[in-house]
């Protein structure tokens, strides 16, 4: 399986016999790059243009010594296929910030063998001097509003914890768990679903346009998960059974997005959480924060939630709604 690598390397006044050395050791590592193109970015013009023989490049640098904006090198499994715009592997140099990059040696390659890419950095790392990385980014996030929903399967760990229950197996269950929840809400999905243990998170980011229908088709799509999950574990595929008893926690709110994973971070995510976490099977539990539930067969319950104490909630029947469904 090849990975998409992009690595950045603050490496101060690195000039072009260092970056050839550089880009020659890389390829010594990966012998399959047959040709290395490279090209001398001035500002405004071209010093050189895919230039294998490196001589001519270090002739135009001479030439043009205080105009050089940036080194660039492209590496080429087949003779095919270049001159491209990109190549197999890519490296830049930039002396100075450019184009919203950071200035230093910029990395972009392809690779199935991690071995080779540690290689390849240990010897950067070892070479030349790297100035401090140890940055943190803030981001504060984008407030936005959110209608969340965690559901989960009740008694998943003391089932995997059977000897006969291999992690393939275990897979399987989670990825058909996972299919389902995203089909039971396909008629208006969710703006991100993911894994949470042994869970799944979905959240829509709602506004007053779209608010009532994302509430609606999250309920239906809680209701008829019951039974749809008993007839998946039913089948041939999980002989050896598996947890039947969904449970799930609906919360509604502002929260944040971060850009990162495009995820959402906030309130009505941890409340949803917590409803699920102490929600008995078959049932939802949705906080009173979510607009136009009572319209639902609903029964207002009260839970301790924990640093939240008691809290009077909607309780949503899923195994009385799905057995009607069904």
């Amino acid at each position: 399986m090849d990975f998409v690598i992009h690595r950045h390397y603050p490496i101060p006044n690195l000039n072009f016999r260092d970056f050839w050395d550089i880009c020659s050791h890389y390829q010594r590592i990966h012998p399959k790059y047959r040709t290395i193109l490279y090209t001398v970015e001035g500002f405004g013009f071209q010093i050189c243009e895919n230039e294998r023989d490196v001589s001519r490049v270090l002739q135009a640098i001479a030439e043009h010594r205080n105009q050089v904006r940036r080194y660039v090198a492209r590496f080429y499994i087949s003779t095919l296929s270049e001159p491209g715009d990109y190549g197999n592997a890519k490296m830049v140099y930039l002396p100075e910030p450019s184009d919203f990059l950071e200035p230093g040696l910029h990395f972009h390659t392809e690779t199935d063998n991690k071995l080779l890419l540690y290689n390849f950095e240990d010897f950067v790392y070892n070479s030349y001097t790297i100035e401090d990385m140890r940055s943190t980014e803030i981001e504060y996030g984008l407030p936005c509003e959110v209608l969340a929903s965690v559901i989960d399967m009740r008694g998943f760990s003391a089932f995997c914890e059977q000897p006969n229950i291999e992690s393939p197996y275990t897979c399987g269950l989670m990825t058909s768990f996972y299919g389902m929840v995203r089909h039971g809400f396909k008629r208006y999905p969710p703006d991100m679903v993911k894994f949470l243990g042994d869970g799944v998170v979905a959240i829509w980011q709602t506004t007053a346009k779209d608010r009532e229908v994302a509430i609606e088709v999250c309920m239906e799509g809680l209701s008829e998960m019951p039974i749809t999950w008993k007839q998946i574990v039913r089948g041939p595929e999980f002989s050896h059974g598996a947890p039947e008893g969904l449970g799930s926690g609906v919360s509604f709110g502002l929260a944040s997005k971060v850009s990162i994973d495009n995820d959402y971070i906030g309130r009505p995510i941890n409340i949803a959480s917590r409803l699920c976490g102490i929600c008995p099977p078959g049932k939802t539990y949705i906080d009173k924060s979510v607009p136009g539930v009572g319209s639902h067969s609903v029964k207002q319950v009260t839970v301790r939630l924990k640093s939240f104490g008691d809290q009077k909630v909607w309780m949503l029947d899923n195994a009385m709604n799905a057995g009607a469904l069904s």
